[in-house]
């Protein structure tokens, strides 16, 4: 299990992630710290640059600009508030969303593809395993094979003793994980397609689940309330945040049916100091 990471006052730029990477992976990295001018990882014998947040080999840290970077967020405790925006701000993200549909980002997939031994598709499809949770089967990546399995016998006592999450898997048609796709909109390689995220997919609609297709019927798709979005209940929630997921509901960008591994991110709560809060 990953170790807790201190609070950290006055942290360089990308340090306070660096670590909680380091702590969440602990046997892949293998050193960190700060070199010229950038607080750096080594997996292997490559170095691995924040390079404001791109994740770059050293030698190409430079390059930095022609990336979209790794997300690295507070990840709230609680469903958060939904963001009330002024009309600038409302203006500024609808500009924001037209620009990457213009023009799709590309995150460079070096980091992750050495991170997971999983830098193409047949390395990705060799670390696959097919595993249970709560009577659906799934495949992901190796690593998860533990998560998934404290996730699946917690989901299994939950079925049992509260009649919400009971309710909410009888919905479920099933449950993907490994696909080898990009990010919709996107030239960067989706966590499905390194077997690290998990999407509950529904019977039917029942409710708003996944922004960009929320945006063709509420152009101001961040305003939905939540009662009219397809959420399952915040146990299972819990269940998948105790082993190291994220879930999508709470983000902007908003992915009610998806979980992706990311310990790191859940470390960070720990070390972080003020929240800081996106602006558009």
């Amino acid at each position: 299990m990953p170790v807790a990471v201190p609070f950290l006052a006055g942290v360089q730029p990308g340090e306070r992630e660096i670590r909680c990477l380091a702590a969440a992976w602990p046997d892949r990295i293998a050193e960190i710290g700060p070199r010229d001018g950038d607080w750096m990882l080594k997996i292997g014998d490559t170095w691995y640059a924040w390079a404001h947040g791109r994740l770059l080999p050293e030698g190409e840290r430079g390059r930095w600009k022609e990336y979209a970077a790794l997300a690295f967020y507070d990840y709230p405790r609680a469903l958060p508030p939904l963001p009330v925006l002024d009309d600038e701000s409302a203006a500024r993200l609808r500009a924001r969303v037209a620009e990457e549909q213009r023009h799709p980002p590309r995150r460079n997939e070096r980091f992750l593809g050495s991170l997971l031994e999983a830098s193409n598709r047949g390395s990705t499809e060799s670390r696959l395993v097919r595993t249970e949770i709560s009577g659906f089967t799934v495949t992901v990546h190796e690593r998860l094979r533990g998560p998934v399995s404290r996730v699946s016998k917690e989901l299994d006592f939950l079925r049992k003793s509260d009649p919400r999450v009971s309710s909410y898997l009888h919905m479920l048609a099933e449950m993907n994980g490994y696909n080898y796709r990009y990010v919709e909109g996107t030239r960067s390689r989706s966590l499905h397609s390194y077997g690290t995220a998990i999407d509950l997919i529904p019977k039917r609609n029942a409710g708003f689940s996944y922004w960009q297709w929320a945006m063709n019927k509420v152009p101001d798709w961040w305003t939905i309330p939540y009662a009219e979005r397809w959420m399952p209940p915040q146990a299972l929630v819990r269940a998948f945040e105790r082993q190291g997921f994220v879930w999508g509901g709470k983000w902007l960008y908003f992915d009610t049916m998806h979980f992706e591994y990311r310990p790191e991110i859940l470390l960070m709560r720990a070390s972080a100091g003020p929240r800081e809060q996106e602006e558009f």
